[in-house]
């Protein structure tokens, strides 16, 4: 079943056809301004004395638009097969011809991205908002070496600590909506703040939609649109600062791959977040856009325990490691009369962990609410099992057919050939850390 979003920018902006029931979000608030966390980030860079395009600014909307109408239309309601989704996306922008020209390509890389088919009509802005930025009352002082992703994860607190180890100056880019992501940023920025001083700049973004903006279409909470939001708020701070073009996306190479664990399991490893394929979509993009940014995943090619163990300051890693935010649903062991917490158990908490054991030199005092995996046998058909049971499938397929490794690393996505053998021997490596944490844990039926 098809579902459309049609997004406005204030009260003189377009409205949709009479009957139509497509579900308007505005994102223009009372003072006329870019609402739903859009100006923080705008104010922000334009306290640094900087200002993006309005090519930037537009890539911007359409990101929050579909991050808007991912999180926001449910796949139970509107999936024909329980997956799959039909969703029109109506967006006013600066320059209509442009996007149209670009709507293949971006339904293409969305597509890949969330597994969803998506169609966009892209229309004039309204006269009043023409330009959706203001010139800086001050001069361009950042002098930033690259603008880097900060999630609060593991991955880009290593990527942030390895930036500050080789003095260079990141400004380093955040986007947050739940209280877990958002603390881990908060306690982690500070304490970065505390030892390297002015040697980095961060920006946090809040922006997010809340179940009432969609009452009548449900929600989803894969969030697998994230991604293109994240990267799209780094590249606007790029296009702006000027003193430089490079946007890294710290990512280990396992999950990056995304490779699925058996043939089984409905979904795969991760989200397709940093997946070689969609990055070179994105950057294929932003060119045709005319936007002034580059992404690389600098750790592509590396484990996560070969990050942590190659880190430039692995003394501070390891004490901000517990710190940082790595689980794919904290907030689920509530269910299970529990705070908040990394639950130990899902795909994200399993890879932290053998990165840690294989990369810290002392233990990983990360509190998990599965904290010991050889207590006893896990039952593989609830959420203490089940992941890692998948984890021995598939590493006992590896090691008995190694060469599978060549097609499985090609199956969530094309990869450049020059680097295929690379990206082989990540994945090999990557199972291979996964596994020897794993060594002695039993899986099986629990009655």
């Amino acid at each position: 079943m098809r579902r459309g979003i049609f997004i406005r920018l204030g009260k003189d902006d377009a409205a949709p056809l009479a009957g139509a029931s497509d579900i308007t979000i505005d994102m223009i608030d009372a003072s006329g301004t870019l609402d739903r966390g859009l100006t923080q980030l705008l104010e922000r860079l334009s306290k640094l004395g900087v200002r993006p395009s309005e090519a930037a600014v537009d890539l911007m909307i359409v990101a929050t638009a579909v991050y808007a109408a991912d999180t926001g239309i449910s796949r139970n309601q509107y999936a024909d097969d329980g997956w799959t989704r039909v969703i029109h996306l109506s967006i006013p922008v600066a320059d209509p011809e442009l996007w149209s020209a670009m709507g293949a390509k971006l339904s293409s890389m969305l597509r890949f991205l969330t597994g969803d088919h998506w169609s966009f009509a892209f229309r004039p802005r309204p006269k009043g908002q023409k330009e959706l930025t203001r010139q800086p009352d001050e001069m361009n002082l950042t002098n930033f070496s690259h603008v880097s992703l900060f999630s609060g994860g593991l991955d880009s607190l290593i990527g942030t600590v390895d930036l500050l180890a080789s003095d260079q100056r990141p400004l380093l880019i955040s986007h947050y909506w739940d209280g877990e992501a958002s603390s881990a940023q908060r306690r982690l920025l500070k304490i970065l703040e505390e030892r390297h001083g002015d040697a980095f700049v961060s920006i946090r973004a809040y922006i997010g939609f809340r179940k009432t903006d969609f009452a009548e279409a449900g929600s989803d909470n894969n969030q697998r649109a994230r991604s293109f939001l994240f990267y799209s708020l780094a590249i606007v701070a790029a296009d702006a600062v000027g003193s430089t073009s490079k946007v890294l996306i710290p990512e280990n190479g396992l999950i990056a791959l995304n490779v699925p664990m058996d043939p089984l399991r409905l979904g795969s490893l991760s989200t397709r977040t940093a997946h070689p394929h969609f990055i070179r979509c994105m950057s294929d993009l932003v060119e045709s856009l005319g936007i002034d940014a580059t992404l690389d995943n600098p750790y592509q090619f590396k484990t996560k325990g070969e990050m942590a163990s190659e880190c430039l300051d692995r003394d501070l890693l390891a004490e901000l490691a517990p710190i940082s935010m790595s689980c794919s649903h904290p907030a689920q062991v509530r269910f299970e009369s529990a705070p908040p917490q990394h639950c130990g158990r899902c795909v994200p908490c399993l890879i932290r962990r053998a990165a840690l054991a294989a990369g810290l030199d002392g233990a990983d005092t990360t509190p998990y609410f599965l904290h010991d995996l050889h207590s006893g046998v896990l039952d593989s058909r609830s959420a203490n099992g089940k992941n890692i049971r998948s984890f021995m499938f598939a590493a006992e397929n590896l090691r008995c057919n190694p060469e599978r490794a060549r097609y499985l690393v090609q199956k969530p996505g094309p990869l450049p050939r020059e680097h295929l053998d690379n990206y082989v021997n990540v994945y090999r490596r990557g199972m291979a850390e996964v596994s020897e944490m794993l060594r002695g844990v039993r899986v099986g039926h629990v009655r």
